[in-house]
């Protein structure tokens, strides 16, 4: 999938480990779904040896920039966008998301060039509503797929462990 360079690409992973039911998770779910309307979804539910219990979902979540800004704050017209830095422009989506979530936007930690990130929840009481346990933002990109080439792996995957 391809994105502008001037989007906040977000994939926000959850997990509702409470839940008995595929039907239980998605109710829980859809009001988040709804208001967010992620480009693709993805739900399934753990895996008896896993780490995570009941259903996990992961959402890709796009934002694009504020007020028809670019990333080098132009705006479309020509002009200066008020929308501040590379960092702000990812700071602002990012934490309102994050507080949506039921997260504190201050836990999300910035990379070097200001363009992504991520918000890891490291303790489950800390978690929120949705199950919401990692976030992780790009600005322009796929955070998981940074390249926006589908990966092909032929192998098991061992060696990334």
């Amino acid at each position: 999938m391809r994105f502008s360079p001037d989007d906040v690409v977000c994939r926000v992973a959850l997990n509702l480990g409470w839940v008995r039911t595929a039907e239980e998770a998605l109710r829980a779910w859809l009001p988040l779904v709804s208001e967010l309307r992620p480009v693709s979804m993805r739900f399934e539910e753990t895996g008896p040896d896993g780490l995570r219990r009941g259903y996990l979902a992961d959402l890709l979540v796009v934002f694009p920039p504020p007020e028809g800004g670019t990333a080098d704050g132009r705006t479309a017209e020509g002009g200066t966008a008020e929308s501040g830095t590379a960092r702000d422009r990812l700071l602002a989506p990012v934490g309102e998301l994050a507080r949506r979530l039921g997260l504190d936007p201050a836990a999300f930690e910035v990379d070097e060039d200001g363009l992504g990130g991520a918000l890891n929840v490291k303790d489950e009481q800390d978690g929120s509503p949705y199950g919401a346990y990692l976030v992780l933002a790009l600005t322009g990109a796929d955070p998981l797929n940074p390249e926006g080439e589908q990966a092909d792996y032929d192998d098991t995957g061992d060696d990334l462990l």
